[in-house]
């Protein structure tokens, strides 16, 4: 049977600055309201202070020698569970401090990213022409020469179906005006084989970028 506890303290960040809660299972959980460097330290500062050489397991504790089991250096190929609770502590410090120095690396710049800069300058006078300086002034965001090219790819398609739309509004006053007779059948045929390679340039693009996008996603998935 399970233990039951004869009572439950329950806390929360409204009491608590900091709360580490370890399951007899999976990994520990923290929550806090401190800055995470600052949190980092206090774990380790109390890993120190529970440090002891004979480790903190009941043999341990019984013979004040080390324990075999649980205080033997781990296998370089193995990632255990750390023993006692001043390992655990400066097990959980540590991968605090890791992902705060993750954290603090900007995200690169994805197709996305892009997509979104187009969606929110639909507005704008020339939407592709604001999108491309939004992401050239972006310098927060790091590109590799892959994810650079998938932008370019994005905003070339865009802008080639932003030319095609602009040969398809030509052709379309030039018939309302003229009409359709000898003198004007050959510049509206132009203006339809213009609109015709501009659009399978633009659909040439869009094909490329999905094929990288599609390999990029199966690697990341392997």
């Amino acid at each position: 049977m399970t233990r039951i506890p004869d009572s439950v303290a329950v806390a929360s960040l409204d009491t608590h600055r900091l709360i580490v809660a370890v399951p007899n299972h999976g990994p520990a959980e923290v929550s806090c309201n401190l800055p995470r460097p600052v949190a980092a330290s206090v774990l380790r500062q109390l890993a120190d202070g529970l440090d002891s050489p004979a480790g903190q397991c009941e043999t341990a504790l019984m013979t004040g020698r080390p324990c075999p089991v649980h205080d033997a250096p781990a296998s370089p190929s193995e990632t255990p569970r750390p023993a006692g609770l001043d390992a655990l502590l400066g097990y959980v410090a540590a991968s605090m401090a890791d992902e705060e120095q993750a954290a603090e690396q900007p995200a690169p710049l994805t197709p996305g990213d892009v997509r979104d800069a187009l969606a929110f300058n639909a507005d704008e006078r020339d939407q592709v022409l604001a999108t491309l300086r939004d992401v050239l002034l972006d310098t927060t965001a790091p590109r590799d020469p892959e994810q650079a090219l998938g932008a370019a790819r994005i905003i070339l398609a865009a802008h080639a179906q932003q030319l095609a739309a602009l040969v398809e509004a030509e052709r379309t006053e030039t018939h309302t005006r003229w009409g359709l007779n000898r003198s004007t059948r050959g510049v509206l045929t132009g203006y339809s084989s213009a609109r015709r390679t501009i659009r399978t340039y633009a659909d040439r693009l869009a094909d490329e970028q999905a094929l990288a996008e599609g390999a990029a996603n199966e690697q990341a998935g392997q």
